[in-house]
């Protein structure tokens, strides 16, 4: 009851993504050896550039799979993009990413570019467990623990294999890390896009979602 669900699926062509963008894509990195978020770097607009909007157009469709999984009618709706940068480990002396979470979307979507065996997993963690009806119960110690193994009802951190050609979407509030493992092998680069969903403008009449930015006033 209650799951968390985090999608995984292929991205339509993607060995084509791959050889046409690799190298530009990394113009878009925030570069974590000197910035702090993605934001102070100005990175944060990828999906303005409309050399890439042929990768939109392909992650369109995880979305919409995305929705299908929790029983939405995704025909009503419409997916905007708000920030968008890319995600690069390029050796091993590249810091990770602690763990955090977005701001000024509902969902994320991170697309992996390239991969290998060797990079980085995501790391999804929550900081309160629902089944955790005692304080400190699901906690582990060298001695003297009660848990007697890690499942999906008493776990607090669940790591997802960053396979190339694949992308993940997670409600954006989710907090997340990027968990290294190993000695890095080769570069990991990744899009990562904060993405907002609105009703379409002809289905305002609709309480359960937000109106179309059409349909907003800045004041």
């Amino acid at each position: 009851m209650f799951p968390l669900i985090v999608y995984q699926g292929s991205v339509d062509g993607h060995e084509e993504f791959k050889k046409k963008y690799l190298d530009s894509l990394k113009d878009y990195w925030f570069d974590g050896y000197e910035n702090e978020s993605p934001e102070y770097s100005g990175r944060i607009f990828l999906h303005l550039d409309s050399e890439y909007k042929d990768i939109f157009s392909s992650l369109k469709k995880n979305i919409d799979q995305y929705f299908e999984h929790l029983g939405i009618d995704f025909s009503k709706l419409n997916y905007h993009a708000t920030k968008t940068w890319v995600g690069y480990h390029k050796n091993d002396a590249t810091p990770s990413v602690r763990t955090h979470c977005h701001n000024e979307a509902n969902i994320t979507l991170i697309y992996y570019i390239k991969t290998d065996e060797s990079s980085d997993k995501l790391c999804l963690s929550q900081i309160n467990n629902d089944n955790e009806v005692m304080v400190g119960l699901f906690e582990t110690s060298v001695k003297n623990n009660l848990i007697q193994g890690y499942n999906r009802y008493n776990c607090n951190f669940y790591t997802v294999t960053p396979i190339e050609g694949t992308a993940i979407i997670m409600p954006t509030k989710t907090l997340h890390s990027i968990q290294k493992e190993t000695t890095r092998n080769d570069e990991r680069v990744c899009v990562v896009s904060d993405v907002r969903v609105t009703l379409k403008e002809e289905h305002y009449n609709h309480h359960q979602g937000g109106t179309h930015p059409s349909q907003w006033a800045q004041l």
